[in-house]
């Protein structure tokens, strides 16, 4: 089957990102690799009763550094740009259908914000069978809160209600219990599979939404 100019701007476009964040993960591992290597070969001039000394004193920054704060900021800037992109490919799909089946209403017209705008204007206004309630879309949803903490409040502290949100819809999240307040939770560390996870989710929507419209053409 042909794939319209859409579908093929849709899969050039996800093909970047999955290429992307291989990129991202392949150099995050090989900085870890590379910093290894570096303290085994340093620690092999001394004697093991002070390779602990050595490693609190030289290394153990940099180990936190390229263990945990620089996959975290490159994974929370992926996570933000897939994003984006998403709600970018929503908002020109949407406009798309307005013109092309000469709607009144425009996605402008919509209350609601972002995605939420133009499922809510694909479902309601272009007809289309999306049931925003199933499992896909709210985790979807749970992303997008996700996105907006990292946007508007980066200091990554979480009430005990979304920290167990979160694990129960995203992928390769570790939290750690504040020391001062037990309802309290600090996103510590976050994994290759929050990206992986959002990648294969938004993909899974968009090939949805274009099937559906498919179906819409067909039976104009």
């Amino acid at each position: 089957m042909k794939l319209s100019v859409s579908e093929l701007l849709i899969m050039f476009e996800n093909t970047n990102f999955a290429n992307y964040n291989s990129f991202m993960e392949e150099t995050i591992e090989k900085e870890k690799l590379q910093l290894e290597q570096s303290y085994e070969d340093y620690i092999m001039k001394y004697p093991k009763e002070v390779h602990d000394r050595i490693f609190e004193d030289q290394f153990e920054d940099d180990f936190h550094n390229f263990r945990d704060v620089f996959p975290k900021i490159l994974r929370t800037s992926a996570l933000i740009a897939q994003y984006a992109y998403f709600e970018k490919t929503l908002n020109k799909i949407s406009n798309d259908c307005q013109e092309k089946f000469n709607l009144t209403i425009k996605p402008k017209d919509i209350r609601h914000n972002g995605v939420k705008k133009y499922i809510f204007y694909l479902k309601h206004v272009v007809g289309l069978r999306i049931n925003d309630g199933e499992s896909l879309w709210r985790k979807i949803e749970v992303y997008n809160q996700l996105r907006n903490h990292f946007v508007h409040s980066p200091e990554d502290e979480f009430s005990l209600k979304e920290k167990l949100k979160l694990e129960q819809n995203v992928k390769g999240l570790k939290f750690k219990k504040d020391a001062l307040d037990p309802e309290i939770f600090d996103l510590i560390r976050i994994e290759k599979e929050m990206n992986e996870d959002f990648f294969e989710l938004y993909t899974e929507a968009l090939k949805y939404i274009i099937s559906e419209l498919k179906i819409k053409n067909q039976e104009l």
